[in-house]
C-alpha cells in the first residue's frame, strides 16, 4: 500500500473508513465504485490538489469484495500522485483515452462487474462520464448510480474529524475578533476580503471552498452571492462578512455584521431576531430525531418578529470536507436534500438567518455552524449575533 507522506488521520482510520464503504457497497450489490468526488476522494485516500482536470476521470476504485484500490491520475501527476495519496495500484490516464483506460482496467479486474458512477461529482465533466459509462457498458459491466454514497458515510463526523471543526471554529473566531479591530472606512470590499484571507492565513487557516463575501452599501441588501467589489467602505456603512475557516479541508463558516458609524437600532433588532432563531435551534434539536423538528421550530420563531420580505433564506446544510467551487452539503436542517438524516453525534451544519432592508438596502445576516455531540446541539462561536461596532 502506498502511504503518503504526512497523512491527515491515522491510517488505522482511513482503513475503517473503507471497510465501511466496503460493507455498504455488498449491501447494495455492488461489486465496485468509482469515487471522482474531490471531497470524498480526500476523505477516503487523503488525495488534495488545487486542480482536478475536468476532463479527466481522477479518481480511487474501491471494490466490495477486494481490498485493494486502485487511483487513476493524471500522467503528469506520476511524481505527485506517490506523496499525496492512500492506494494500492495506481494508473495514469490521458486526455482523449482516459475513459477508454478506466473502462478497460476495471472491466478486465472483474469481468461482468456492477459499477457505480458518482453522476453529481463536480468532476470530471458530465461527457467524460457518460462516455465512461459506455465504454464500461461496451465490455459487459452494468453502470448503476453512485452518487452518495460515500457522502453518507461522511455525515457524521469522526471524534478526529470533529477536533478539526473546532480547531475552525476557534480559527473562525479569532479572524472576526481581528477583523473588527482592523476594518475601516476607505478600504475597498476587495481589501476586506483580502484581509480575512490574511487573518485566517496567519493562524495557518487554509485556502477555502469559495471566497470571503464582503456586502456593503446600498446594493447589500440584493448582493448576496456577489464576488467582494471595488467600492469604497464609508463611515455609517453596514457590512455583512461570509466565510469559511478551513483546518485539513473542514469548513466551518461564520457571518457577521460590521458597522462602521456606531449602533444602529434596527439592524439590532433584526439581529435579536436571528439570534433568538439560533437559541430555539439548539434547544430543540434532539439527538436521534429529524432536524426539520427543531428547524421548523426555529423559522417560525424567526417568523413571529421579522416580515416575510426581510427574510431572504433560514436554514442550513451539511458541512465538512470541502473544495472549490463550494463548501455546500448534500444533507439539510430541514431534511430536504438528497439525503435524509437524523440528528446523531458528529453532525454539523451551518445555520443561515439571512436578513435585509430592502427599503434602507443594507443586509442584517448571521451565519454560525453548529455541531451535534452528546450534549446536543451547539454553535461552535462565541461571537454573539449582534452587531459589532467598529471604533
Amino acid at each position: 500500500m502506498n502511504i503518503p507522506d504526512k497523512p491527515t488521520f491515522e491510517i488505522a482510520e482511513y482503513r475503517a473508513r473503507t471497510a465501511r464503504l466496503r460493507a455498504l457497497l455488498r449491501d447494495r450489490g455492488i461489486d465496485v465504485l468509482l469515487v471522482t468526488s474531490p471531497s470524498n476522494l480526500y476523505w477516503l485516500t487523503d488525495y488534495e490538489a488545487s486542480w482536478y482536470p475536468p476532463r479527466l476521470p481522477v479518481g480511487v476504485a474501491v471494490w466490495a469484495d477486494d481490498e485493494r484500490t486502485v487511483f487513476f491520475d493524471w500522467s503528469r501527476h506520476e511524481e505527485f500522485l506517490p506523496y499525496d495519496a492512500l492506494y494500492d495500484e495506481a494508473e495514469f490516464i490521458d486526455y482523449g483515452t482516459a475513459h477508454v483506460t478506466v473502462a478497460e482496467q476495471l472491466a478486465r479486474r472483474m469481468p461482468g462487474a456492477t459499477v457505480a458512477i458518482e453522476w453529481s461529482s463536480p468532476t470530471p465533466v458530465p461527457g467524460v462520464m457518460v462516455a465512461l459509462g459506455d465504454e464500461l457498458r461496451a465490455r459487459g459491466c452494468t453502470v448503476v448510480a453512485g452518487e452518495w454514497i460515500v457522502d453518507g458515510l461522511r455525515v457524521y463526523k469522526s471524534p478526529a474529524e470533529q477536533e478539526r471543526v473546532v480547531a475552525a471554529g476557534r480559527m473562525a473566531d479569532q479572524t472576526f475578533r481581528g477583523l473588527q479591530e482592523r476594518l475601516r472606512p476607505g478600504m475597498s470590499e476587495l481589501e476586506v476580503a483580502a484581509l480575512v484571507d490574511t487573518l485566517m492565513s496567519e493562524q495557518g487557516g487554509e485556502v477555502p471552498a469559495q471566497h470571503p463575501l464582503v456586502a456593503s452599501g446600498p446594493s447589500a441588501w440584493r448582493d448576496v452571492h456577489s464576488f467582494p467589489s471595488r467600492r469604497i467602505l464609508e463611515s455609517g456603512d453596514i457590512v455583512s462578512v461570509d466565510c469559511s475557516a478551513v483546518v485539513d479541508r473542514y469548513h466551518v463558516n461564520l457571518c457577521r455584521v460590521f458597522s462602521l458609524g456606531g449602533p444602529h437600532p434596527r439592524v439590532s433588532e433584526l439581529l435579536a431576531a436571528t439570534q433568538e432563531s439560533l437559541d430555539v435551534l439548539c434547544a430543540h434539536a434532539e439527538l436521534g430525531a429529524d432536524p426539520a423538528i427543531a428547524m421548523g421550530l426555529a423559522e417560525r420563531a424567526l417568523r413571529r418578529t421579522v416580515a416575510p420580505e426581510d427574510v431572504w433564506w433560514t436554514g442550513g446544510y451539511g458541512l465538512g470536507i470541502s473544495f472549490p467551487p463550494s463548501w455546500v452539503g448534500h444533507t439539510y436542517l430541514a431534511n430536504d436534500g438528497p439525503h435524509r438524516i437524523t440528528l446523531e453525534e458528529g453532525y454539523v451544519s451551518n445555520f443561515e438567518s439571512i436578513l435585509r432592508d430592502r427599503v434602507a438596502h443594507y443586509e442584517a445576516a448571521a451565519i454560525d455552524t453548529v455541531m451535534m455531540t452528546a450534549a446536543g446541539l451547539a454553535p461552535l462561536s462565541a461571537i454573539p449575533r449582534e452587531l459589532l461596532i467598529v471604533e
